[in-house]
């Protein structure tokens, strides 16, 4: 079945170009839905916005683009017809969708006036490399885990599971953590002991393959007895490899710098 939206989107479109070529092309206009023109400038911002997602320009990006914002024309008019966006509470949820996008718009800004650099990327990169050589994260683990509400539950676990009982089946009889749980306890994917919570870092280097915690251990989601499936020792990625993922990283400390700055600035008082 065609969908009504992809209808309607190209009846309108052949509607409106059939006219709008030699009318439009002086003022930079494009296109015209019900008298409000939509201008190549427009355009312009989509595709530039679809660039730095990966895609190219080409005339079947720009005429999408179009046949889009031909379509949000429409249903804008149709809202301000209607008085939609002055209905229950949607007031309230407009505010906080253009919130977000400001809120976007100010960290961007704050990006280009501190912006992140090749030599940003390659340092932090040689850090982590100089981090992996030798000490805890020198190795990589694999490890499964039970979960439980309470210490002395997890005790429990302990003393079952040295006894003999299969670690896999009592994770998926009783591990609160779901996802591991359903998996036997098992933890995907390799891990840094810094790369999880500092309590079961420090458990997981001071146990060799297939050792079982002696001690149940804390973390903010509950007691947690763990066993450790294999080790190896860790190959940082290429600096290739690692770029997007250190980008990112430093894009997450950024932003946080930018809050900071930003609530050092700001008086908050509370209110009665």
């Amino acid at each position: 079945m065609v969908k009504m939206s992809h209808v309607f989107t190209a009846v309108f479109t052949a509607a409106m170009f059939c006219c709008t070529a030699s009318s439009y092309a002086q003022s930079g206009a494009v296109v015209s839905v019900n008298g409000t023109k939509i201008f190549q400038k427009e355009i312009d911002v989509f595709v530039n916005s679809a660039e730095k997602r990966g895609a190219k320009d080409t005339p079947e990006l720009r005429q999408a683009i179009t046949n889009d914002l031909i379509l949000r024309e429409a249903i804008m008019q149709d809202i301000k017809k209607t008085g939609l966006d002055k209905k229950g509470d949607n007031p309230d949820r407009i505010k906080i969708a253009q919130q977000q996008i400001l809120q976007e718009l100010w960290f961007e800004d704050y990006l280009k006036a501190h912006p992140i650099t090749e030599s940003d990327i390659q340092a932090d990169y040689d850090r982590q490399v100089n981090l992996t050589k030798e000490g805890r994260n020198s190795n990589e683990y694999k490890f499964s885990q039970i979960v439980v509400a309470s210490e002395s539950e997890a005790n429990e676990m302990i003393k079952q599971v040295l006894g003999g009982a299969s670690f896999e089946k009592t994770a998926k009889e009783k591990s609160l953590e779901k996802t591991s749980g359903a998996q036997g306890g098992v933890v995907p994917n390799w891990v840094l002991p810094d790369m999880v919570v500092k309590s079961l870092g420090d458990a997981l280097v001071n146990l060799s393959k297939g050792k079982v915690s002696a001690a149940a251990i804390q973390t903010n989601i509950g007691w947690h007895v763990i066993k450790v499936d294999d080790i190896r020792k860790f190959k940082m990625p290429t600096y290739e490899e690692s770029k997007n993922n250190i980008y990112q990283g430093l894009l997450s400390r950024k932003k946080q710098e930018a809050v900071e700055s930003l609530v050092k600035k700001t008086t908050i008082t509370k209110l009665n």
